[in-house]
């Protein structure tokens, strides 16, 4: 199966969920305080640690690998289900030092509900991985948005209730529970408790799933420290204002960004000794990604302040400056977040760790600088470290695939003329329509269509590319 035809469905998948997310979103947003979701971005930090250590990064090795055997699925099906138990243990035990350290007794409670995802994720984590390395990306995406629909109603319902904070932790808890079910019943394999976890078979993987790990975790220290900063520094509501402010740039970033990983992983894998086609589909895959991401973000960058304040309402604003420099990030970090897949691929694991340990330093040391001053001026630094960043990764990425830089520059430089032809179009519409006289949803959606319509025919036009990923497209739908 085809790149294109995996991101299909994560597409409609990650779609509909994303669809999803922004009602939810918008909806809790004007029931739940700035304090309440700092509380629960506080809790969000520790249980995303969890994530990255509940499989070791041996779901990624199940895919990687060009051949399985039973004995090997089955020893880390259990491994993955003992570390989801341990995981769980140690959040409950760490709940109270936490609230201590963040100085909010009510974390204690959440951190311990939010413990019971690990488990409920673990056991699912081997069959998810199975299911992928198929490609069965058409079963996964009905999956995946059924538990997201269930989960965002149930947390609707009970922030309706009254229940605040507890009304997000009950939408992990759902989402994670119905997704399980329904991975079990999809996948055919089953786990033995004959084998249960053979040494001999952890090895086959050690070293892949090991650096992979460590990456994880230091990508997750330095993509994390920013809320731990500014929530230990500053106060629960500003964290709350620059927690929203980075969802929304997580939005379009994540659903792009996962879908083309997502889909890229399995199919490289299949020819991962040939770093000509390795590199032709990579590129072509970031050309798409970019030319999705650098329009939207530079959108919502640019009308941020209209945005929240129809949006959010005024209690938000502060966001709405975070979101400036936040926005332009995005565009940064949807080209970064596609390199992991193919040092996965290539088995070169050992230089994404050294690149996540350089990224690390330089992320955490921009952070404690930024924290000196105000929160928009963090925001500042964000961006600066990242636009630093890029070229020593796609230096890196390249040239484990026998590309360079310049390969990436004439593959995407296109996408950046029809976002300045845009750009004039926004210039232009503002001379007679100020920031300031959009208040209401639909002339913000007729000005964005405007924009949108000029980036498309101006990127149609000068773009070989897009003209062949059109037809491809339309090609695949028939």
């Amino acid at each position: 199966m085809s790149v294109l035809s995996n991101a299909k469905w994560n597409a409609v998948s990650q779609f509909l969920k994303m669809l999803v997310q922004v009602v939810n979103l918008i909806y809790l947003a004007k029931i739940i305080p700035p304090a309440q979701y700092g509380i629960m971005a506080m809790a969000v930090v520790v249980i995303n640690l969890g994530v990255l250590l509940r499989d070791l990064g041996t779901s990624a090795a199940l895919i990687q690998k060009k051949e399985l055997s039973n004995p090997l699925i089955n020893s880390i099906f259990w491994l993955n289900v003992l570390l989801g138990a341990f995981l769980c243990a140690l959040v409950g035990c760490l709940a109270h030092p936490l609230s201590l350290l963040y100085q909010q007794p009510e974390l204690v409670q959440v951190l311990i509900l939010l413990g019971l995802t690990f488990p409920l994720s673990s056991c699912a984590a081997t069959h998810l991985a199975l299911l992928e390395r198929d490609n069965q990306f058409k079963s996964i995406s009905r999956v995946e948005v059924t538990s997201s629909v269930c989960s965002v109603i149930i947390a609707i319902i009970l922030a309706n209730c009254g229940f605040g904070v507890y009304s997000l932790v009950a939408q992990a808890l759902i989402q994670n529970l119905v997704s399980a079910l329904q991975f079990w019943q999809l996948s055919k394999w089953r786990p033995s408790l004959s084998y249960f976890i053979r040494i001999c078979d952890i090895k086959e993987i050690f070293t892949f799933s090991t650096q992979l790990s460590l990456y994880n975790f230091i990508n997750y220290f330095s993509r994390n420290t920013d809320s731990f900063i500014i929530g230990r520094y500053m106060s629960a509501t500003i964290l709350g204002q620059y927690n929203l402010a980075y969802r929304i740039m997580l939005f379009p970033l994540q659903s792009m960004t996962y879908v083309a990983t997502r889909s890229l992983y399995p199919v490289l894998s299949r020819f991962q000794d040939d770093n000509k086609r390795i590199q032709a589909t990579y590129l072509n895959t970031i050309f798409v990604v970019l030319a999705l991401t650098a329009p939207l973000m530079t959108l919502i960058g640019y009308y941020s302040f209209p945005i929240i304040k129809i949006f959010f309402g005024e209690q938000w604003l502060k966001t709405a400056e975070i979101l400036k420099w936040l926005a332009p990030t995005a565009i940064i970090q949807s080209v970064l977040s596609t390199t992991g897949a193919v040092f996965m691929v290539k088995n070169r694991t050992n230089i994404m760790l050294r690149l996540g340990v350089l990224n690390a330093v330089v992320m955490v040391s921009t952070f404690l600088c930024g924290v000196r001053f105000d929160i928009t001026t963090f925001a500042e630094f964000y961006m600066f470290a990242n636009i630093f960043m890029f070229f020593p990764l796609m230096h890196f990425l390249m040239k484990t695939i026998s590309g360079n830089l310049i390969n990436v520059f004439l593959k995407v430089y296109q996408i950046f003329i029809a976002v300045g032809v845009m750009m004039m179009t926004i210039f232009s519409i503002e001379y007679e329509y100020p920031l300031s006289e959009i208040k209401n949803f639909f002339v913000l959606a007729l000005i964005c269509s405007c924009c949108v319509i000029t980036y498309m025919g101006s990127l149609f036009l000068i773009s070989r590319s897009t003209r062949l990923f059109i037809f491809q497209c339309l090609k695949l739908q028939r």
